[in-house]
């Protein structure tokens, strides 16, 4: 906080709790959009080593675009009194993406001079107008994330590729050039990538020997988000190899129908309902390949748990999908059904001396014991653990 001048409101509102920072645990606010997985690993993580205070951003969308502004608003406001109330002999703050939910806590930080660390996913980072995917296709999204980027104190990426990506991705529709160094030209804020972590005691290794199966997780339920999620190439891959079984999981059974309808698939195509952790343990054990070929991701999380599985993955070459793929599969360098086919098939022909591989590179690189040991590491370093 500046001395001598004259206080502001806010500073007012929060000066009665600011300055007794005495406790046993430091605090930290932790700023999210929904319990994910990942949210969950990391409060889990925090807990360990903080006092963690929690706040859920939570707008729903309604028909009614009035109605969906109103619910923005109360939780602008919602969010600001639970700030006003929490702020007090806090070390500093924890956010997952930066997005509208972060300009709040990014000026009580800068406010207050406190530490603020952000996450950084992937939509937070990317715009891909042709998909209407990323907070920068937003004009209203994308002062307020850039605010977010420009006042945190450190920067967490998933993947450096959300930062500046790489020349591998040229072929693929805006993929590059992307990330945060093409759409923030006045982008400064340190960074450092820390991808997501995995469990080898969760995931099964599986059997080495393996049908003809291939897989792919896609929680959907428009043809937009299905594209981004690359189905439809998936479906026109699945179509070159009829002798293989493809397997989407998690689309809704409206999207069903339609992909059915608009891509006319053969029967080795098959759909699953979205599958409970343990269920998705199953498909990925079944499966001897996975494809992931999504037009836009960060580190996906079904592409590491699939890898853990054992599945040798074949992926596109966008964002931090190659560098999770590392040298345990093969990366499509265009979004070409035939030149993936070819993929699919090498893969699955290779896969005895890729498995165990493919396995081994999440635990080394991606395990969650890392992704905790570096968290806590950084965490000390600026004062919030």
């Amino acid at each position: 906080m500046v001395m001598g001048r004259r206080q502001t409101r806010l500073q007012k509102l929060l000066k009665k709790n600011c300055f007794n920072t005495a406790m046993a645990k430091p605090k930290v606010l932790f700023i999210h959009l929904g319990r994910s997985s990942f949210v969950k690993e990391d409060l889990r993580i925090l807990n360990e080593i903080a006092d963690v205070k929690e706040f859920y951003f939570n707008p729903r969308k309604f028909s009614s675009s009035i109605v969906t502004g109103a619910s923005l608003i109360w939780n602008f406001i919602r969010q600001f009194f639970w700030l006003a109330k929490n702020f007090g002999n806090t070390y500093g703050i924890y956010c997952w993406f930066s997005d509208y939910h972060g300009v709040l806590p990014a000026l009580f930080a800068k406010t207050f001079n406190k530490p603020m660390i952000t996450i950084l996913g992937g939509f937070d980072c990317i715009k891909m107008p042709h998909l209407d995917y990323g907070i920068f296709c937003s004009r209203w999204r994308t002062p307020l994330g850039t605010y977010v980027v420009n006042n945190s104190t450190l920067l967490l990426p998933v993947n450096d590729s959300l930062i500046h990506t790489k020349k591998i991705a040229k072929h693929w529709p805006d993929a590059h050039p992307n990330g945060l160094v093409a759409n923030i030209p006045s982008f400064n804020t340190p960074y450092r990538d820390l991808p997501t972590g995995y469990d080898a005691d969760v995931w099964e290794a599986g059997k080495i020997k393996r049908e003809k199966i291939v897989s792919t997780v896609a929680a959907c339920s428009t043809i937009q988000i299905a594209k981004r999620k690359g189905l439809d190439l998936f479906i026109q891959t699945s179509v070159l190899l009829p002798d293989y079984t493809f397997y989407i999981v998690g689309v809704s059974d409206e999207l069903k129908a339609e992909l059915i309808k608009h891509y006319t698939p053969g029967t080795n195509l098959k759909f699953l309902p979205r599958q409970k952790r343990e269920d998705l343990n199953k498909v990925y054990t079944k499966s001897s390949v996975y494809l992931q070929l999504s037009r836009a991701e960060g580190l996906p999380n079904v592409l590491c748990e699939a890898m853990m599985c054992s599945c040798v993955p074949v992926g596109s070459s966008v964002f931090g999908i190659p560098h999770g793929i590392g040298d345990t599969g093969y990366v499509a360098e265009r979004p070409d059904p035939e030149h993936i086919a070819e993929l699919v098939t090498t893969a699955h022909q290779q896969a005895d001396q890729l498995r165990k591989k493919a396995r081994r590179r999440v635990i080394d690189h991606f395990s969650l014991e890392r992704r905790k040991n570096t968290l806590t590491k950084l965490l000390s370093e600026f004062g919030l653990g």
